[in-house]
């Protein structure tokens, strides 16, 4: 597995039981992302109720991909759906999925093409 040196964590004050699950996810989350889509910059956090936050950091911050954890049925369920989550954010900003080569997204952040 590729070296997960990248990967920052938040401090969590918080010390109830679904923060210190969600803080698990997140960063499970954040390794198959990294795994799937090598160079790409994502943040990975979670909402009350098991919800599980992802978005692409090179891109607008305020859009996002929001998974369920609570209705995940196995470890492998959740990572299929990170892996699709990701994948989706990359499609919408008609980027390449696989390693990032540096490029920008081409087009801007309502989703109508760049005009060049």
């Amino acid at each position: 597995m590729k070296n997960m040196t990248d990967i920052q964590t938040v401090e969590v004050t918080s010390v109830d039981n679904e923060s210190r699950q969600m803080e698990m996810m997140a960063k499970l989350a954040a390794q198959k992302l990294t795994q799937h889509y090598p160079n790409h910059v994502w943040m990975v956090g979670w909402a009350p109720g098991m919800a599980l936050v992802i978005k692409y950091m090179g891109a607008d911050a305020r859009y996002g991909y929001t998974i369920d954890c609570a209705k995940a049925a196995s470890i492998s369920e959740m990572e299929h759906a990170v892996v699709m989550a990701g994948g989706e954010l990359l499609e919408r900003l008609n980027m390449k999925r696989g390693a990032w080569d540096g490029d920008l997204p081409p087009q801007d952040y309502i989703g109508k093409a760049e005009v060049t």
